[in-house]
């Protein structure tokens, strides 16, 4: 009975242990201990949220909700670090469905003629503590400019379904005009600070 109850034991931590090591969450925020290999942006869990100035009286929120991207990363080489994400105009959503309907059409991202707004990485700068910058250039309306991205490595670890997940926040502030968008100018504010939530999962 009493080799029973120790092989009870036993076998009871030895499954917490394991439950542990595999429970799911942010296993490590060192970018050094995030596994190498190829990428897949989960929009499920990602955001891109985008403020402009209404007259000054505040700063007015929509979120694009179409996102897919891709990222390649080897913590030896940080640096090398590559990334693209594509974001679907049509999916712009301000809450209220009849300006949500402007901002797709001509006056604004003008959706039907310009299906997808794309950033592609070109340079990417570590800093210290998880920090870093991302250069690259946005397409946007036909035009493609340089954009750097301030970015924070929130950390990687295990899904709930056990797969390898890496997440980053970052943000960008860009003008509008130089992207031929002027609509309402000075009414709209010229500057569009962009908000970004970006959940990858290792393929």
């Amino acid at each position: 009975m009493k080799l029973k109850v120790q092989a009870a034991a036993v076998a009871w931590a030895l499954l917490v242990v394991s439950a542990a090591s595999a429970a799911p969450g942010v296993a490590s925020k060192d970018p050094a201990q995030m596994a190498a290999g190829e990428y897949t942006l989960d929009p499920t869990h990602s955001s891109l949220t985008a403020r402009v100035s209404h007259i000054g009286f505040s700063n007015f929120t929509l979120r694009f909700d179409g996102l897919s991207g891709s990222l390649v990363y080897d913590p030896a080489h940080p640096e090398m670090a590559s990334v693209k994400v594509t974001v679907d105009p049509k999916s712009v959503d301000t809450q209220v469905p009849a300006l949500t309907a402007e901002l797709q059409g001509q006056k604004w991202l003008n959706a039907a003629q310009y299906p997808a707004i794309t950033f592609l990485s070109k340079a990417v700068r570590p800093e210290a503590g998880g920090h870093g910058k991302v250069d690259g250039e946005l397409s946007l309306l036909g035009v493609t400019k340089p954009v750097t991205l301030d970015v924070d490595f929130n950390g990687s670890g295990k899904g709930l379904m056990g797969e390898t997940r890496a997440g980053f926040s970052a943000s960008t502030v860009i003008k509008r005009s130089d992207f031929g968008l002027k609509t309402y100018e000075p009414v709209i504010g010229d500057e569009v600070r962009f908000v970004i939530e970006a959940e990858f999962t290792k393929k």
